[in-house]
């Protein structure tokens, strides 16, 4: 409920002129705040049991392709001795990924199948890639929703 503004000086109100400081307020505090996180805490509360558990399905049909994936990829570095944990190895950065020539194109190539592959799977399950992508980044940051997809995952299994 919203009370209306009482100047204590008795001088008449001015209900533009008080909304709109508070509206410059607002926006002054929020401009503080990364986008991204306002963005994410407020669709953090709009995902769908139905999302929730397409995501569920998607993190396990990927997950053994992923551990291949990345198995194949650490034998490739590790046969160069190449310490794998100091290289990004995720679909967004493989354009970016700066590798040792002896290994670079068979990395990319393993790195680039498995994107491809898992990005079919979400969008079988009937997620974008964008939804997936929002999920991941938000239930870092959400304990109820980490929850809710562990549920979901473990009554598939």
């Amino acid at each position: 409920m919203m009370l209306p503004h009482c100047p204590s000086d008795g001088s008449p109100h001015r209900p533009g002129r008080s909304w709109r400081t508070g509206v410059s307020l607002i926006a002054g505090a929020l401009a503080w705040l990364p986008l991204l996180a306002l963005w994410q805490v407020g669709y953090a509360q709009t995902f769908t049991d139905e999302e929730i558990g397409n995501y569920a399905a998607a993190v396990l049909a990927m997950e053994d392709m992923r551990i291949q994936t990345h198995s194949e990829i650490s034998d490739l570095m590790t046969s160069e001795q190449i310490d794998v944990t100091r290289y990004d190895l995720r679909c967004l950065s493989v354009n970016t990924l700066e590798l040792p020539r002896a290994v670079r194109s068979q990395v990319r190539r393993l790195l680039i199948t498995y994107c491809n592959d898992a990005q079919q799977i979400v969008e079988d399950t009937g997620l974008t890639v964008q939804m997936f992508n929002t999920i991941t980044v938000t239930h870092r940051q959400d304990e109820t929703l980490t929850e809710q997809i562990q549920l979901e995952i473990s009554q598939r299994r």
